[in-house]
C-alpha cells in the first residue's frame, strides 16, 4: 500500500528539501493581476524582490480552492497513492484545513485520507512534516504518527514581529485603524502563535531597534530552563536579522539556523517579519 504525507507549502520544504515520501500542496498568491502558487511558480527570492521593489504592490493570498483540491487528489490517485496524511497550517490562519474537509469524502472510496491540524506556522510545521516522515519511513501507521506529531506540537513556542505594518493592513491581519496609529507612533508589535493556533498580540514596544531586543528577552525567558533546539525565521533578504542574531547571542543563544519564510508568508508578513521558534527535547 502506498503511504503519503502532504504538506501545505507554507512549510517551506521547497527551500528545505523534500523526503520522497512527502508531497507539497501550494497555496495561491495573487499579485499584479495574476495567480501563482506557492513555491511553484513564484520562489521566495522572487517573492522578497517584488515586495521591496515596489511596498504598495497590492499582494493578496487564499488558500487552495475546491477544485485544486480536487485536481490535487485526482493527481494523488493517478499516482497510486492509497493512504494519505495532510498535515496543514493552523487552520485558525487558513482556509485551507476546512476545504480539504469539504471534499475529501469525494475521494474517502479511493484512499484513506487523514486530516491534521497542525495549529502551527512555517518552520513548527516543517517539523512536524519531517518527523511523520521519519516514522513512515520506520512504519508507523497515520494514527501512530499523528499521536507523535501532536506530543512534537506541544514543544512548540513560536514569538514574531514586524518592523512595518502596512502589509498585515493590506492583507487584513490588522484593521486599518489601528494599523495607521501603530504605525504614525513607531509602535512595533510582538505576537505568539497560542495553543489553538491563533497569533495573539504579547506586548507592544516602541521602535523597532527596542522591538528586536525586547523579543530577544521574551524569547529566551519562556524557554529559560529548558532543552531544546532554537530557531530564526525570515527571509534572506532581512537586514535585521544580523541585529536579531546578536542580541539572541548575548543572552547565550550564539550561531542559530536561519530558516527562509514561505512566499506566500512573506505575502503576509512583509519582508521585515522576524520568527523566533523553540522546539523543546
Amino acid at each position: 500500500m502506498k503511504k503519503m504525507i502532504v504538506s501545505t507549502s507554507t512549510s517551506c520544504l521547497d527551500d528545505l528539501g523534500i523526503p520522497d515520501n512527502v508531497k507539497m500542496l501550494p497555496m495561491n498568491i495573487h499579485m499584479g493581476g495574476a495567480n501563482y502558487l506557492d513555491g511553484k511558480t513564484i520562489s521566495l527570492d522572487q517573492m522578497q524582490r517584488a515586495l521591496l521593489d515596489n511596498p504598495s504592490l497590492n499582494v493578496t493570498t487564499s488558500a487552495p480552492t475546491e477544485n485544486q483540491l480536487i485536481e490535487y487528489f485526482y493527481q494523488l490517485i493517478k499516482e497510486d497513492v492509497q493512504e494519505v496524511l495532510i498535515i496543514c497550517l493552523s487552520s485558525s490562519l487558513s482556509q485551507t484545513y476546512s476545504n480539504l474537509l469539504n471534499i475529501s469524502s469525494m475521494f474517502s472510496h479511493r484512499m484513506k485520507i487523514y486530516l491534521y491540524d497542525s495549529r502551527t506556522i512555517s518552520h513548527g510545521e516543517a517539523v512536524m512534516v519531517l518527523e511523520a516522515s521519519k516514522l513512515l519511513n520506520q512504519g508507523a501507521t497515520m494514527p501512530e504518527i499523528i499521536t507523535q506529531i501532536t506530543a512534537l506540537r506541544q514543544k512548540m513556542t513560536i514569538y514574531m514581529t514586524v518592523d512595518n505594518l502596512k502589509t498585515m493592513i493590506r492583507t487584513k491581519r490588522i484593521s486599518a485603524p489601528a494599523g495607521f496609529f501603530a504605525n504614525l507612533f513607531d509602535i512595533k508589535p510582538i505576537v505568539y502563535l497560542n495553543d489553538s493556533g491563533r497569533i495573539v498580540p504579547f506586548e507592544k514596544v516602541r521602535s523597532f531597534d527596542k522591538c528586536i531586543r525586547r523579543l530577544a528577552e521574551i524569547v529566551v525567558d519562556e524557554v529559560k530552563g529548558k532543552k531544546g533546539q532554537m530557531y530564526l525565521m525570515s527571509g534572506q533578504l532581512n537586514p535585521y536579522i544580523k541585529p536579531l542574531t546578536m542580541h539572541l547571542a548575548q543572552r547565550g543563544y550564539a550561531d542559530l539556523p536561519v530558516m527562509p519564510i514561505a512566499s506566500v508568508s512573506l505575502a503576509n508578513i512583509g519582508v521585515f517579519a522576524l520568527v523566533v521558534i523553540f522546539i523543546e527535547d
